[in-house]
């Protein structure tokens, strides 16, 4: 007797065996990439901030030194690997910041939780109705007049267009 598999919906494209060379590949905690998105999120002492789609940590290491003692960091990706060595990126640096395995679309936090809720460099791996849950989901735990910021890939510049031509073509959420 065969047995039918029910296909699960992608929830999205998971980096969880790239973790090892993550921090190789993308700008690290010093980098004038992510001190940008700090300042642009306009992260205050005190606050609450959520990173979706964290990977290896390096943006809520930054925004919990930006929000200090009376303030909090969260992260969460689903790829375990990722939150794994955010955790331990975390420890190292002596960090208290909330590293957890979720989906954008399923935020494991209470509605109105976070002053600020960002996002780097992972919405173009989500399927459209991923991307509409999260945002939904995004809204839920962002407080009344709360920030989101999100840093993703717009128009190619015409020297690289020809390179990312390839990505657009063989994964379709890219296309949306």
């Amino acid at each position: 007797m065969r047995r039918r598999r029910m296909k699960q919906k992608s929830r999205g494209l998971s980096l969880n065996g790239f973790s090892k060379y993550y921090d190789l590949a993308t700008p690290a905690e010093r980098s004038r990439f992510r001190r940008k998105q700090i300042k642009l999120s306009r992260i205050r002492p005190g606050e609450r901030v959520l990173d979706v789609g964290c990977g290896t940590g390096s943006l809520p290491v930054l925004a919990k030194i930006a929000v200090g003692d009376g303030g909090e960091a969260a992260g969460i990706d689903i790829a375990a690997n990722m939150i794994s060595t955010a955790r331990a990126k975390a420890k190292r640096a002596e960090l208290d910041i909330d590293f957890r395995v979720a989906s954008i679309d399923d935020l494991p936090y209470p509605d109105g939780r976070f002053d600020v809720v960002t996002s780097t460099m992972m919405f173009h791996h989500l399927p459209v109705e991923i991307k509409t849950k999260g945002l939904r989901e995004i809204h839920r735990v962002l407080k009344a007049g709360g920030r989101f910021f999100l840093c993703d890939f717009l128009t190619p510049h015409p020297l690289t267009a020809p390179l990312m031509f390839p990505l657009f073509v063989l994964m379709p959420p890219i296309r949306f």
